[in-house]
């Protein structure tokens, strides 16, 4: 009789550890969730959620996770963005530090060397801010390849490893992009070189302990299709962990150590939140509209993925999203002012149903985008009932 009323406890005690997660509670409530799961180990789906409850000045952190695995390879994409950015704006105050005026609104010269390490004198010139809000606004890879030569490869991965984010690290540059072979050479208006040189760079590869690097079975290369998978192991990294912890420092910075190791201050902090909120259509983004492949909803998966214009503007999603080779990922912090609901999410999802790499025929349309989007809400909805 104690065994039993034992076993019943703990068949008890697990039901209700399942209603109280708000991940699987809305994977099992949809009917598109719930077909996705059935193959969440071929989907390679990883899940993990912060839910932030604020008591007067204080505040609770709420952690859930499904199939959370940072050993497990995943290709981050245009997620890596988020902490070049960061480090763009570590590297403007250390500069200032030196004696430097430069500033995010400073005006800035553009030229590049070209694949023979010729500088072709080009003298275009932009700030930081709209380089950064393209960034944000469309994800744009010319304006990201830029800042990486801005900080350089090994500052960004020494600054990252040593601000405890040692699974993140940036290896080359993104593609498509007319210029990623060149090396750009930023200048204020003294022409003074403020850029990296990237000499020396460190190739970091992954260590014996990352699973999944091989992707597909076959992969498409030159107009052929090669009977072999395509090897990630020097290939760009972060992980679910890293990019969650990344969203808590942006926005509640004095959690982690006070020595503050990107070094930013108040505005910066300000700027992050700002440009990573816009919807594509909003400030400066005012010169997508009217261009199709920039909807309102562009780079929100979460929430708003499976659709192109806003349903409810009351919803704020700070994030930045990722999505190549089969897989789609977005990391953010959601936030409803008015229902004062507040969540950080991080979630990847990979969709590659004829295992070939590199044929852009993924469905992210179909699975992926729409996955990231009632995930988002079901957890939403969880919350706010």
């Amino acid at each position: 009789m104690k065994q039993f009323f034992c076993l019943l406890f703990a068949i008890i005690l697990f039901g209700c550890s399942l209603e109280t997660n708000p991940i699987k509670s809305s994977l099992r409530k949809d009917d598109f969730l719930k077909e996705i799961i059935k193959d969440k180990e071929e989907y390679q789906i990883q899940i993990l959620l912060t839910i932030i409850n604020q008591n007067n000045t204080q505040f609770d952190f709420n952690e859930y996770e499904y199939q959370l695995d940072d050993n497990q390879y995943f290709y981050p994409a245009s997620t890596n963005k988020l902490p070049i950015v960061i480090l763009t704006l570590k590297k403007i105050n250390e500069l200032r530090s030196t004696g430097s005026e430069i500033t995010l609104k400073s005006k800035i010269i553009l030229n590049y060397k070209d694949d023979y390490s010729e500088l072709v004198i080009r003298d275009s010139i932009t700030s930081f801010q709209n380089l950064i809000a393209d960034v944000f606004l469309v994800s744009d890879n010319s304006a990201s390849n830029i800042l990486i030569d801005f900080i350089g490869y090994n500052y960004f991965n020494d600054e990252m490893k040593n601000a405890g984010f040692d699974k993140t690290y940036l290896n080359h540059k993104f593609n498509p992009d007319p210029y990623v072979n060149s090396t750009w050479e930023i200048s204020d208006l003294d022409n003074n070189i403020i850029s990296s040189l990237n000499d020396n760079q460190k190739i970091i590869k992954a260590d014996d302990n990352t699973n999944g690097l091989e992707k597909g079975d076959r992969r498409y290369f030159k107009g052929e299709i090669l009977d072999e998978s395509l090897n990630f192991s020097e290939k760009n990294r972060s992980s679910v962990t890293d990019m969650h912890n990344l969203i808590k420092y942006i926005f509640y910075p004095e959690i982690f150590d006070s020595t503050n190791n990107f070094n930013l201050n108040v505005e910066d902090y300000d700027f992050l939140r700002y440009w990573m909120s816009r919807f594509t259509y909003e400030d400066i983004g005012e010169k997508f509209i009217g261009d199709e492949n920039f909807f309102e909803t562009y780079n929100k998966f979460f929430i708003y993925g499976d659709e192109q214009s806003l349903s409810n503007k009351q919803i704020r999603v700070y994030n930045k999203i990722g999505q190549a080779y089969g897989t789609s990922i977005d990391n953010g912090l959601i936030k409803n002012y008015q229902d004062n609901v507040e969540f950080i999410l991080t979630a990847t999802i990979y969709t590659n149903k004829n295992k070939v790499i590199n044929d852009n025929l993924y469905e992210y349309e179909e699975i992926a985008e729409p996955f990231l989007a009632k995930l988002s809400r079901g957890i939403y909805n969880e919350l706010v009932d």
